[in-house]
């Protein structure tokens, strides 16, 4: 019988679309993403000072790592240190050499410090002039870190950086995959209110006191994040884990140590071979570990560490599937209200003030970031002690979204407490921790509003989850 015309085009369209989907099927589509990974050893050696003693021995090596990721069209650096804090023009000197070892701008280096105590504060900014004494004639010691140290850690660092872009590492990612655990036992608020709602005292991230461990835990965000980078035969290549709490149980021991997430890493690593884990701490400038931290001892690095690493573990048998998309960076400059009245003598040591005071214009601007792709959404401060209550803030903004937070940014700008804090007392507002005034409250929140602008007006995933 012969076709009709109709018939034959028919016959033509099934043909070519069967013929396409047999090529297809022959092909393997190309990855969204690509990306390194990267892991430095930047242990101290014994006899160098620590942020608040002497490293008279390892505890624990600590490292610098993270993830390049790149999209074919933008390329980002998340990179974390087991540093209590990189500060000044150290930090954004770092940022700089990390983007030019990894072929992206400085702004896509999110560099972020995981805030370990039984570390290395990396500020040689803060030392004295070589040769310098104070008013009775004895020399001034080190405030910051050494100067030696600081160039070889960044040394190493992009050495390693240029050496896998150059080797052409890359490996192909198939998706972002989320998940997200409601955590017990790792973070209380530290301020404690008495009746006049005054803040008396301090849950520290020690606590010996059965009566102040059985307080109340206050506010916490309990919920670990996890970004998991998926390969395509379904492997975690590396996994970014994002959680709230003051990372050190045991500390001023005189000995280097990456303390609980430390600890919890290599705990993750241990069980998933496979894939690299990279800790981030959120902002947790008023939550510690203290209420569940009855001892001063390394056990609590085991028990706490352990804790956490089991966590770590359980978001990557509970991923979800994600929408991809392109990598899209939203940046907001934000006027930080510093307040130079702060800075004086009598609340900050010699170096840090006097650093402080040289450079105290340049400070007055800082940054949030919200890294997009697809559905996946991390928010990135320049800041650094931020309380906890903006992240819930934040969070409480965009509840249908995935939303990680990190914090611990340039170290040179120390706590940022809610403005009722100045009037409740308490560490985080006292001038020996805070050199802001209480427009910082409205000055974050704006920013972190204007960060998350389009997912505010736009609620909801961009796209369906894939089934």
């Amino acid at each position: 019988m012969t076709k009709t015309k109709p018939q034959r085009y028919l016959a033509a369209a099934l043909l070519f679309w069967a013929l396409a989907g047999f090529c297809a099927a022959g092909l393997r589509a190309e990855a969204p993403y690509k990306a390194i990974r990267f892991k430095v050893d930047v242990t101290p050696p014994v006899g160098l000072d620590l942020a608040y003693c002497p490293n008279n021995q390892i505890d624990m090596p600590i490292y610098v790592g993270g993830i390049i990721l790149d999209d074919g069209a933008a390329r980002v650096v998340w990179c974390t240190c087991d540093y209590i804090y990189v500060c000044g023009e150290t930090y954004e000197d770092w940022q700089k050499k990390i983007a030019e070892a990894a072929g992206c701008p400085p702004e896509n280096v999110f560099l972020h410090s995981v805030h370990q105590h039984d570390s290395m504060r990396v500020a040689p900014e803060y030392n004295p002039p070589a040769g310098a004494v104070d008013d009775d004639g004895n020399r001034i010691p080190l405030e910051g870190s050494d100067p030696d140290y600081v160039a070889k850690s960044i040394g190493d660092i992009t050495a390693e950086i240029a050496r896998l872009v150059a080797e052409n590492a890359w490996v192909p990612i198939a998706e972002l995959k989320t998940a997200e655990t409601r955590v017990g036992g790792l973070a209380s608020n530290r301020r404690i209110l008495n009746d006049e709602g005054v803040c008396y005292t301090s849950r520290s991230s020690m606590v010996l006191d059965p009566a102040m461990q059985a307080l109340p835990t206050g506010v916490i965000d309990p919920m670990l994040r996890t970004v998991a980078l998926v390969k395509e035969d379904g492997s975690v290549y590396a996994a970014l884990h994002f959680y709230a709490t003051h990372p050190q149980s045991a500390y001023l021991r005189g000995m280097v140590s990456g303390d609980v997430p430390g600890w919890a890493v290599r705990y993750a690593c241990q069980k998933t071979p496979d894939t690299l884990h990279f800790y981030f701490t959120g902002c947790a400038g008023n939550v510690t570990v203290g209420k569940y931290n009855p001892s001063a001892g390394a056990a609590a690095i085991v028990t706490l560490g352990t804790r956490l690493g089991e966590y770590l573990v359980r978001n990557l048998d509970r991923l979800e599937d994600r929408a991809v998309g392109p990598i899209r960076l939203f940046r907001v400059e934000i006027n930080v209200p510093l307040d130079p009245a702060r800075a004086n003598p009598e609340h900050l040591a010699w170096g840090m003030r006097a650093y402080f005071e040289k450079t105290f214009d340049h400070w007055k601007r800082s940054s949030i970031t919200r890294f997009n792709a697809g559905e996946v959404n991390i928010l990135s401060f320049g800041l650094s002690e931020i309380c906890v209550e903006y992240q819930l803030y934040a969070q409480a903004l965009v509840p249908e979204n995935f939303l990680a937070t990190a914090a611990y940014g340039n170290g040179i700008y120390w706590y940022m407490p809610l403005a009722k804090a100045f009037d409740e007392k308490g560490y985080e507002s006292c001038v020996a921790a805070c050199l802001v005034t209480p427009e910082i409250e409205p000055v974050l929140k704006a920013g972190i509003r204007e960060a998350l602008a389009e997912l505010i007006a736009h609620p909801g995933w961009t796209g369906a989850p894939k089934k």
